[in-house]
């Protein structure tokens, strides 16, 4: 019997500095009344989705971008018309935790609870100013590194896992959610565009939800924010790794459709890629080497 569901990346184009917040939150707002226009149940926001993506350059006056509680004044109309709708929706965001920082993100159910905040498990670029001009981002200068783990929560038909940017490029994230039981991993992301950029983000999307055989929807934060160009290519994939749904500018978009869960059974049973693993071989996995 199928299960269905709507999901829907609501990809933003860029937040340029010095854009308040409740203009981004307007945006933000217009989503997501297409989005209940168009009886979407699960709408996935994007990485750091309140503010421009700080951390592409070092800076000292940083803490202007972080939100002490959440939902802050400011974005509480996103939280109330959602639950007017009974709408679940992922939120990306700078969490400030006393003197901790952290790269975060949570998932809110239809009647308008947070479910426990997921951190950012894998920060990209450096900690320090980069004398080589090679790194292009500097998360671990702003961010702890996440102590939450991968969680599942069950929200809108399905249970949903969440991954963070960075976190869609390791296949240990998709596999930890999947042996969760996840059946939709959310990803949001501000990725700066380089030549194989829109290649990669599709490659990992794709092949995380196909070797776990479940849904993904990954959000982008995307275009030319204050004279970094973000990528977008928001899209939503099934458990074949098949694209059914892509972002097609890189600016404020609605990317939605309409999945069934029961989709995953066949993928599962053909492949049964959870059922024939050894873990017994997978030591090195959990050891801290290089090659």
């Amino acid at each position: 019997m199928p299960r269905f569901v709507k999901v829907a990346a609501a990809q933003m184009g860029a937040i340029n500095e010095g854009t308040p917040r409740e203009a981004a939150v307007e945006r933000m707002l217009a989503l997501m009344d297409q989005a209940i226009a168009e009886d979407v149940e699960l709408l996935v926001y994007p990485e750091l989705a309140l503010t421009p993506y700080f951390p592409k350059r070092i800076r000292e006056d940083y803490d202007q971008f972080f939100e002490p509680e959440m939902p802050s004044k400011v974005v509480a109309p996103l939280f109330e018309r959602a639950r007017a709708a009974r709408l679940a929706f992922h939120l990306g965001y700078a969490e400030r935790d006393g003197a901790g920082r952290y790269n975060t993100a949570v998932l809110v159910d239809e009647d308008g609870t947070i479910f426990e905040k997921y951190r950012k498990t894998h920060l990209p670029g450096l900690p320090h100013p980069d004398p080589e001009g090679i790194a292009r981002v500097f998360e671990p200068y702003y961010f702890a590194h996440g102590d939450t783990g991968f969680k599942v929560y069950a929200a809108k038909k399905a249970r949903v896992g969440i991954a963070i940017c960075q976190d869609r490029r390791y296949p240990e994230s998709y596999r930890c959610l999947g042996l969760l039981g996840a059946e939709i991993i959310v990803t949001g992301y501000n990725t700066p565009a380089y030549p194989l950029a829109l290649a990669h983000n599709e490659l990992v999307l794709r092949a995380g939800a196909y070797e776990n055989s479940l849904f993904v929807v990954g959000c982008a934060k995307a275009g030319l924010e204050d004279g970094v160009e973000f990528i977008g290519g928001s899209a939503i994939v099934t458990p074949l790794g098949e694209i059914v749904a892509k972002a097609s500018t890189t600016g404020d978009e609605l990317v939605a459709a309409r999945i069934d869960l029961e989709q995953m059974v066949p993928a599962r049973k053909r492949w049964n890629f959870f059922g024939r693993r050894h873990p017994e071989h997978y030591g090195l996995l959990v050891e801290r080497r290089q090659p």
